[in-house]
């Protein structure tokens, strides 16, 4: 039996293990679950070339044995992710369809679900843009839009929450991470050294543990995060400009890579360097000399650059010379 077909029958056992489940709150919960399990593919976005995203893109289809590689890998792009919530959904009787944006002009347009309910009601769902906030056990953003206006929901957040404290995503100790950000925009109010904000915001960025979200929905997850306490001088993720930016870098370990979030912020001299730390669920302030040590030790930064880093390697470099002489 493939993974997938062994969702599927989990997913049936879960659905008569509760006989009074609906079927909004079943796909509620098929939309949570799997977002908890998929990860957004690092080779598509960010590190992939147009040649590399198109033939991913391509490739992906609804054969069973392309969603089947996703299930396994856990890795998938919008196009399989859609693909494989539909192939669920249609194998426990609810009417889902994989639609393509019309107003995505690009080489690789954005895919996303049409749910059609027995009782009429239709909306939209976006499972690869909520996958970071599933995972962040934040309130999801893509669940139950309207069709005539996406910014409307058809299911209500009022409605959503009621699901998600039955299905046991959320209860009264732990609830969505969103409101962690209040907290965190309060204390970070009565620091007025900018670098010293950047580094309290880094250190507390995640409330929950995440041991399973993949390097770009973390890399999302936190540019929705720094969006809500800096402008576009301090921060700007899309033209990768500001005080504040995010590095895509990895480094590859028995031929095995590992990809890296980092941040560098912006100071009179070198940037200071932030390393996300994995164990511990935030970033983690690294000497400049060291990270130039590591870049020279096989860190490899991808179509970017740091102020200082290639002067500081050349000193780590004559330095490599004269102890050797």
């Amino acid at each position: 039996m493939s993974n997938l077909e062994k969702y599927i029958k989990r997913i049936k056992e879960y659905i008569s293990k509760n006989e009074d489940i609906t079927e909004t709150e079943i796909i509620r919960y098929v939309y949570l679950d799997l977002g908890k399990k998929l990860s957004f593919n690092e080779n598509f976005i960010p590190f992939g070339n147009s040649k590399k995203k198109q033939n991913l893109y391509n490739y992906h289809s609804r054969n069973i044995k392309d969603l089947e590689e996703c299930m396994e890998s856990k890795k998938a792009i919008c196009k399989s992710i859609s693909y494989i919530f539909e192939h669920v959904l249609k194998n426990i009787g609810i009417d889902a369809r994989t639609i393509t944006d019309a107003n995505d002009e690009r080489n690789c347009p954005h895919t996303f679900n049409l749910i059609t309910q027995k009782d009429g009601k239709q909306y939209l769902v976006d499972l690869q843009e909520d996958i970071y906030n599933i995972q962040s056990h934040s309130f999801t953003k893509n669940f139950g839009a309207s069709v005539k206006d996406n910014k409307k929901y058809v299911i209500s957040k009022f409605e959503q929450e009621q699901m998600d404290r039955k299905n046991g995503y959320i209860n009264n100790d732990e609830y969505y991470s969103n409101d962690y950000l209040h907290l965190l925009k309060y204390d970070s109010s009565f620091i007025e050294d900018f670098n010293e904000k950047v580094r309290f915001i880094l250190e507390n960025i995640d409330v929950y543990d995440n041991p399973n979200m993949g390097y770009t929905d973390r890399q999302w997850h936190h540019k929705t995060i720094l969006e809500e306490f800096f402008n576009k001088k301090e921060f700007d993720y899309q033209n990768n400009s500001g005080k504040i930016k995010m590095i895509d870098c990895y480094k590859d370990i028995d031929n095995k890579r590992h990809y890296i979030n980092c941040i560098t912020v912006q100071t009179q001299n070198e940037p200071e360097i932030y390393i996300y730390n994995k164990k511990e669920y935030k970033y983690c302030q690294m000497n400049f000399i060291d990270f130039a040590r590591a870049v020279k030790n096989g860190v490899v930064l991808y179509k970017c650059n740091i102020q200082g880093l290639n002067k500081a390697i050349r000193n780590l470099n004559e330095v490599v010379i004269i102890n050797g002489k």
